[in-house]
């Protein structure tokens, strides 16, 4: 009889199809921007986000919306607009129906990850709370900067939020944050992973995943742990991101070259689907996007690379029909299936 490890991997479809057609967000091929990413609504339409710059230099996150499952999206609306680093923009949807975002939100003085919120379906947005705040290092002084939230729905109901912290130029970690009243306030951060280790660990993404013995918890993160280059790793949590550990290599890319920017999903099936951003094809500046499988074991048995397209800071999105959209260079995505 098989265990229920092996039916879980027997019925996962790992081989990956990119459909050729591009989906963008902006509703017009060429007119996009960074960092996309994708949300759920509770009636089954689609929030899409990505940066871009307007026409006075100041930089906005822009919010589009999908009503036919992914396959095209328009214009809704705007999360904020200013000048400084304003990027890395995440959407979700709360129980309470209002949706949340957090961004990077840094200026002259001070790096900031900060929370947005949203009542009306995403077409207007307010400032809700400031999720982490760090005043500038002096010159001289380690780095200290904030960087690439995200967001999740913890089992017992509450908002958690990841993101990166520097400690140093060359040391950085994975920090998780809860909240209990829908993102107003915050407790104390605890590291993912990185406080053991020398690197920097940064590009958080996390999906929940079931290897047969129960639901568990997979955040991967691009990491200079090991080979002083960008690669890609991820640690485990059993408790619903309280506790971490199994800190295992995903992916690393020849010598000269970088694998990272990871984010991951589970597809309805099962699998486990892991985005890398990498200039391995040709060791240039030229950055690709690709894909890889893992059936849902804990340590994760990646394969079937798949390229889905050139370009920078992809996001993933599992669909509830079983495919994946993958979106990165100018806000654009592609469906991608299993076999």
């Amino acid at each position: 009889m098989a265990t229920p490890s092996s039916s879980i991997e027997r019925r996962a479809n790992l081989v990956p199809n990119v459909d050729a057609a591009s989906i963008p967000l902006s509703g017009t091929s060429g007119q996009g921007g960074a960092y996309p990413r994708l949300a759920y609504l509770a009636d089954g339409s689609l929030l899409g986000s990505y940066t871009t710059t307007v026409s006075n230099g100041d930089h906005q996150l822009v919010v589009t919306k999908s009503t036919d499952g992914g396959k095209s999206f328009s214009q809704l609306g705007s999360i904020a607009t200013q000048p400084g680093d304003l990027d890395n923009a995440f959407l979700l949807q709360l129980a309470n129906g209002h949706v949340i975002a957090s961004a990077r939100n840094h200026d002259d003085t001070y790096w900031r990850i900060t929370a947005y919120l949203s009542t009306n379906q995403g077409q207007d947005w307010a400032w809700l709370s400031d999720i982490d705040v760090r005043e500038k290092a002096a010159e001289g002084e380690p780095l200290n900067g904030l960087w690439e939230p995200f967001f999740r729905l913890a089992h017992d109901g509450s908002l958690q939020v990841y993101y990166a912290a520097e400690n140093s130029q060359d040391d950085q970690d994975i920090l998780m944050k809860t909240s209990t009243d829908d993102g107003l306030s915050w407790s104390d951060a605890s590291t993912v992973a990185g406080e053991l280790t020398d690197g920097r660990d940064g590009m958080p993404g996390c999906t929940d995943f079931d290897d047969g013995t129960g639901t568990k918890l997979m955040c991967v993160f691009e990491t200079t742990e090991g080979l002083g280059r960008m690669n890609v790793k991820s640690v485990v949590s059993t408790d619903d991101g309280k506790n971490w550990g199994s800190r295992s290599p995903v992916y690393w890319s020849a010598e000269g070259t970088h694998a990272s920017a990871p984010q991951v999903v589970t597809t309805t099936d099962g699998a486990l689907v892991v985005s890398i951003m990498t200039n391995e094809d040709d060791g240039t500046e030229t950055e690709v996007f690709k894909i890889l499988t893992s059936p849902p074991a804990v340590t994760g048995t990646w394969g079937n690379k798949a390229t889905v397209m050139n370009g920078a800071w992809p996001g993933l999105f599992a669909l509830t029909d079983g495919t994946v959209l993958g979106c990165a260079g100018g806000a654009e995505c592609h469906s991608i299936s299993f076999s």
